[in-house]
């Protein structure tokens, strides 16, 4: 089962269903946490989860008319336009923990081109390109908390002609409150909370109902607990509770990544 913020032992923990669960209610409660984590995520903009990620900007739009400058990009010459640029690129996923690799390729069109992202056209950070430096973590490394890289000059306006290997997110200890500096408890006690609320209306739903998880459970194998169910079937335990409830939203609030939202 692929990787939580949150440990399932947290929701039963919740629920004080940790020494007398059942595999009906254990199945309900991963799937609670999946909806749950989901929708966080969905709000969010963004996984907050810290891991390195590939990423092609700009995303979309496109080059319009107005003046520009020619480069040269191995042996072939492109237009780097001004119109529309600027000399800041906001990136998805934050905070930004450290920027592994940049690429500039003006024919890169999101690394589908046979041959794009040479090493010719690497970027060397502090140089070409710097993170802002909002703070240092419990690890004394410098992280950067709205996401945003910095150039000397105009980012391209091509889509998919920056390539970035990067790392962001928060790590478990930052998600559990043991590291102060970058505290993300809200993220971790709002799935949590999220995934008790869809398990108690799974529960109640079906003690009304009189009817049985059984009924929509596909598989389930042993040793690390793995489970499918049909999604199709998932609304008339859960009804409608796909979305986060107002205080959720607004503990979050500070974890949104704004600028991505606006520049999308």
């Amino acid at each position: 089962m692929a990787t939580t913020i949150a440990d399932i032992s947290e929701v039963l923990l919740q629920l004080g269903l940790s020494s007398t669960i059942t595999e009906e209610e254990r199945a309900i409660a991963y799937t609670s946490l999946k909806m749950a984590e989901g929708a966080v995520k969905r709000f969010l903009r963004y996984d907050p989860m810290q891991q390195s990620r590939t990423e092609f900007y700009p995303m979309q739009g496109s080059i319009g008319g107005g003046d520009g400058i020619w480069e040269v990009n191995d042996n072939s010459a492109y237009m780097r336009a001004r119109s529309g640029g600027s000399d800041q690129l906001q990136l998805t996923h934050i905070p930004i923990r450290s920027i592994t690799t940049l690429h500039i390729d003006y024919d890169g069109r999101f690394g589908q081109k046979s041959g794009a992202f040479a090493d010719s056209t690497l970027k060397t950070s502090g140089v070409d390109y710097w993170m802002n430096g909002d703070g240092i973590d419990g690890e004394n490394d410098l992280f950067c908390r709205d996401g945003i890289l910095h150039s000397p000059g105009l980012w391209p306006t091509q889509p998919g002609s920056i390539k970035i290997v990067y790392v962001a997110g928060y790590t478990e200890s930052e998600f559990r409150g043991t590291q102060q500096i970058l505290d993300a408890t809200p993220i971790l006690e709002t799935i949590i909370q999220e995934t008790v609320r869809r398990m108690k209306k799974a529960m109640v739903t079906m003690k009304q109902t009189g009817s049985g998880w059984g009924s929509i459970k596909i598989s389930e194998s042993l040793g690390d607990y793995s489970y499918s169910v049909d999604g199709s079937s998932l609304n008339k335990y859960f009804g409608g509770q796909w979305d986060l409830l107002g205080e959720s939203k607004e503990r979050l609030n500070e974890f949104v990544n704004w600028g991505s939202m606006l520049s999308g």
